[in-house]
């Protein structure tokens, strides 16, 4: 009877570690995607800032606020 307690038990541990890496794979393969997406969003706006499109068109495009915008214009302009 111990023995099946035991190995019920360490099915049961064993299920929830696999659930559980699986979920925090997941996890980190959306955040890492998400990272991928603004940072293209930061490059796209960089490009076309350096071809003289406005703040407020590049924010339109790109998804950014203003702010973010012209945050990215001032490292340019270093």
């Amino acid at each position: 009877m111990a023995d099946l307690l035991y190995s019920v038990q360490r099915e049961a541990i064993e299920k929830g570690w696999k659930e559980g890496l699986q979920k925090g794979l997941q996890q980190g393969l959306q955040q890492g995607l998400q990272q991928g997406r603004e940072e293209e969003k930061r490059d796209i706006a960089k490009r076309m800032l350096q071809r003289g499109v406005s703040v407020s068109v590049v924010a339109e495009f790109t998804g950014l606020t203003e702010s973010e915008v012209e945050e990215i214009m001032r490292i340019l302009d270093r």
